[in-house]
């Protein structure tokens, strides 16, 4: 492998997760495909940090596991030093299980509560034939436990004796006890105080600059990130929807989805604090991703179709009032029991207003005229309980987000995104 290889190269790669399984299932058509990674492309190089970040569901974890054969590929390919991973054996992985090690969300969950500390540590010493016997193994536990932090003399206490802090420490001594090219670190400080974050944070930078370790760090959280990553890839819905190197990235987001992101990271200067960005909704399901861009149902920065003929803000308004009316949000039963509760005489017009109210931010009067009487009409449409014509109606605010899923492209150096403002081939392409 020569230098500008990739320790770690992942191309294409898929892991769907089929719930149709039980019978359950089968007999009333519940389940589905849950794709939770969705065609990743991922390097990670010798000696550096890569963070992968997103929401909580957005299928970080998966892919993390996914990347060390934890749960095999649904498709594409993975390969570490060249050598491909995916369609490996429990067998055939077990040499590649010393050179790639993990670090779990959870301390204690990821630790025997009836094992000591030594047995934990000195267990895959023996999967892979480490130490020269018990006894040497011992000696390197006990080593591994001072280098974490902790003390020789814990070998023989149990994970329930210690802090979670303490615990996580542990994980990290049994993580390096194979001696591993690459650690995937999921969420490795979330579950602790704030206080021990940084601690935990300062020791996995201090190990990799000892060992040389090439670390792929899952985080929701981006503050984190900007201590720890040489790198940032930003994850939504099962996809990377931008890569860049993390200075870069907080200087100069190029997605909508990482603006976002960024502008919710707290800032001790009050001048450097951007305006809040709050996304509509909440995150699609994987197993009904949004066709086009999957971030649509959300972006703030949607494309309006040709014919709006007002300005973006007002289209991601009456867009948001589309995706509600497609998605069934509206509930015009229960806006009538309120309303008839506040009064005797409830029209369908009074129910149709108040539905628009709810569900349109913003005042309906800041639409152009022609999508306004757009959004009275499938707000009747819904009253009436014709759902389908409702939705017909709204789909008169149409926009290239919607029917064509965005390119990865270039936009500078050592940069991926994929979105149709930054491609300078898309018709409604932004550039800076």
């Amino acid at each position: 492998m020569s230098g500008d290889d990739p320790l770690l190269a992942a191309e294409n790669v898929k892991k769907h997760f089929d719930q149709s399984d039980g019978f359950l299932d089968r007999l009333l058509g519940g389940g589905g495909l849950v794709r939770a990674v969705d065609g990743v492309d991922l390097e990670l190089h010798e000696g550096e940090t890569l963070a992968v970040v997103g929401e909580s569901g957005c299928g970080k974890s998966t892919l993390g596991q996914t990347l060390l054969n934890l749960h095999s590929a649904t498709g594409g390919s993975i390969r570490f030093r060249g050598d491909e991973l995916t369609g490996l054996s429990d067998r055939e992985m077990r040499k590649y299980r010393r050179r790639m090690q993990m670090i779990f969300q959870d301390p204690l969950a990821s630790l025997n509560p009836r094992q000591t500390v030594g047995d934990i540590v000195t267990a895959p010493m023996e999967v892979h034939d480490i130490g020269d016997d018990d006894a040497d193994r011992r000696e390197r536990a006990e080593e591994l436990l001072e280098r974490v932090g902790l003390k020789a003399a814990h070998v023989d206490r149990y994970p329930g004796q210690f802090s979670g802090g303490q615990q996580q420490r542990v994980g990290i001594a049994r993580a390096l006890s194979v001696e591993p090219e690459m650690i995937v670190a999921d969420e490795p400080v979330s579950a602790l105080d704030v206080s021990v974050q940084a601690q935990i944070l300062q020791l996995l930078d201090d190990l990799q600059d000892e060992l040389g370790l090439s670390i792929l760090m899952i985080t929701h959280d981006l503050s984190v990130v900007h201590q720890v990553a040489d790198r940032v890839a930003v994850m939504y819905l099962g996809e990377i929807v931008e890569t860049a190197p993390v200075e870069e990235l907080f200087e100069n987001p190029k997605h909508p989805y990482t603006k976002s992101l960024l502008s919710a990271v707290p800032r001790i200067d009050p001048a450097a604090r951007e305006d809040r960005i709050l996304l509509e909704g909440t995150v699609p399901s994987p197993i009904d991703p949004p066709e086009g861009c999957r971030f649509h149902t959300r972006c703030p920065e949607v494309i309006p179709g040709d014919d709006w003929s007002g300005d973006q803000p007002a289209f991601r308004r009456a867009f948001t009032f589309r995706n509600r009316v497609e998605n069934g949000e509206l509930d015009p039963d229960a806006v009538r029991d309120r309303l008839e509760a506040e009064s005797d005489d409830v029209t369908d017009d009074d129910v149709a207003a108040r539905l628009i109210e709810g569900a349109l931010p913003g005042e309906i009067e800041s639409l152009p005229d022609p999508a306004a009487e757009t959004v009275r009409t499938a707000a009747k449409q819904v009253v009436r309980g014709d759902e389908d014509a409702a939705a017909e109606t709204v789909g008169a605010f149409s926009s290239p987000c919607v029917e064509s899923a965005p390119r990865v492209v270039e936009p500078a150096s050592n940069r991926t995104a994929a979105c149709h403002r930054i491609d300078p081939e898309h018709p409604a392409a932004e550039l800076d």
